[in-house]
């Protein structure tokens, strides 16, 4: 041990005598005093084994400072070839363990990223009807009521019934959990429209959770039936299309202006006898108007009372109503159930039908069957009777209307058999086109089995009747501002 202990000493003064020798002559001894105190400090505090490393580093940096040198160079400088090879094993080791590092993740997976928000549909009330259209019907009022029930009866089983009177409501033949009493405390509103819009208003909600609970998702366009004449179908017409509106956005449905319509029916003369009818009607028809010129509803429907007294003569009490009421429905049904048709020559399709239903303004309705349909002018004569032989308001100008529809519908033998029906059908397109100068037609050409031709029409995109409404308000001298 001794013998050891003396090696050491003698090469730590070998080493402190180099570094002596290399600094200025003033500064030999005390570096080697330096050299010597931190040899024997690393002798006590650290292993025997360690110790010439120690020794040897602190050499190093001695003999950097005294000749002017970086650490950095000396120990390049004085490292042998044995240790380069270790200090690059160790770098590649380095780069390795970062390597797989950078292809591990580093920010961990959360469950939430998994979860995808599925989209629920919510049925309601299933439908049994043909047709390329998922309409909701919300009848508000009597006569409203009664429209929604008409379109219930053909398969639109998505129709609810407000109204401020439990009597009328017991009438209708529809589900119960489909009615909805707007108790206001009074027997109905009478003709009086400010307790209809008041109770729209305060039964707001529930009116939406039915109309939800009722429609489900499953709907492409709603209509809201009312009567102009009345106080609770009148009354309520404007906050039932906000309603229909909130319901079609909330369903995810885009410009629910353009899925909202309004059919309207205007009092018989003898209703509008009365000032307080005839002055609710101009009021309701004005607005309903408006909305339909600014494109915030589509279509607006008006179904004009007084006309069809005149084409239904000699109706009983009885079958006067339900007829006009389920030929308004019936009308609605036919165009929808072609329009998801196939046809061997020329189909309207549901893209056309639709077309026509979001057009904005007003639109119009008419069937007319054609007996001597051999005739080059009869089909013709038919498009022209169709406009005058609607249930619908007379005074619209054709020439306001953006989009058409005209089909035929004839029997598998005549449509094989009759010569030139192609060419009669050809030039009632085009005197349609000729009435509606500014429209897209779209034509449908259909047969089934009845050996009869009928020829539908709508048109859609008309403007508003003015002096229809102009009439009835100097008809019945309403004091209006």
């Amino acid at each position: 041990m001794a013998a050891k202990k003396k090696t050491a000493k003698k090469g730590v003064r070998k080493l402190a005598r180099k570094a002596g020798r290399s600094a200025k002559p003033k500064t030999r001894k005390t570096a080697a005093r330096k050299v010597a105190k931190t040899s024997s400090k690393s002798r006590k505090t650290t292993p025997r084994k360690k110790n010439r490393v120690v020794a040897k580093k602190k050499t190093f940096s001695v003999k950097a400072k005294a000749s002017g040198k970086t650490r950095r160079s000396a120990v390049k400088a004085k490292v042998s070839k044995k240790t380069r090879p270790a200090v690059k094993a160790k770098t590649k080791g380095k780069a390795r363990t970062a390597l797989k590092t950078a292809g591990k993740p580093m920010i961990p997976v959360l469950d939430l990223e998994k979860y995808q928000v599925k989209s629920v549909a919510e049925t309601g009330v299933k439908d049994n009807f043909v047709g390329s259209t998922r309409y909701a019907w919300i009848g508000s009022g009597q006569c409203g009521g009664r429209l929604a029930k008409a379109f219930y009866d053909l398969g639109y089983k998505k129709a609810i019934a407000v109204n401020t009177s439990h009597h009328d409501l017991d009438l209708l033949a529809i589900p119960a959990s489909q009615k909805f009493l707007m108790d206001i405390g009074e027997k109905g509103a009478g003709k009086n429209m400010i307790r209809g819009q008041q109770a729209v208003s305060q039964w707001r909600q529930d009116i939406q959770h039915l109309a939800r609970k009722t429609f489900g998702t499953e709907v492409d366009h709603v209509m809201v039936c009312i009567g102009a004449g009345g106080g609770t179908g009148g009354g309520s017409a404007a906050e039932l299309v906000n309603i229909a509106r909130d319901y079609v956005y909330s369903i995810g449905k885009s410009d629910p202006n353009k899925r909202v319509g309004v059919i309207m029916t205007l009092p018989t003369a003898g209703e509008a006898n009365s000032p307080k009818v005839a002055e609710n009607a101009w009021q309701v028809a004005t607005e309903m108007g408006k909305l339909a010129s600014k494109g915030l509803i589509s279509p607006l429907i008006i179904i004009d009372n007084e006309k069809i007294s005149r084409l239904y003569p000699g109706k009983t009490v009885r079958e006067f109503w339900p007829s006009i009421n389920n030929t308004v429905a019936g009308m609605f049904d036919v165009f929808n159930r072609l329009s998801s048709l196939s046809s061997p020559y020329t189909s309207l399709d549901s893209v056309d039908y639709q077309s026509i239903l979001r057009s904005g303004g007003c639109a119009i309705m008419g069937l007319t069957r054609v007996e001597k349909f051999k005739d080059r002018f009869a089909l013709s004569s038919a498009v022209k009777q169709n406009l005058e032989k609607t249930l619908l308001s007379d005074g619209f100008n054709l020439s306001t209307a953006r989009v058409a529809g005209c089909t035929v519908v004839g029997g598998k033998r005549m449509m094989a058999h009759t010569l030139n029906l192609q060419d009669n059908i050809n030039f009632a397109f085009d005197v349609l086109a000729d009435l509606a100068p500014r429209a897209t037609i779209h034509r449908g050409i259909y047969e089934d089995g009845r050996e009869a031709l009928r020829v539908y029409t709508l048109i859609g995109g008309l403007d508003f009747p003015k002096a229809r409404i102009e009439e009835l308000k100097a008809a019945q001298l309403v004091a209006v501002p």
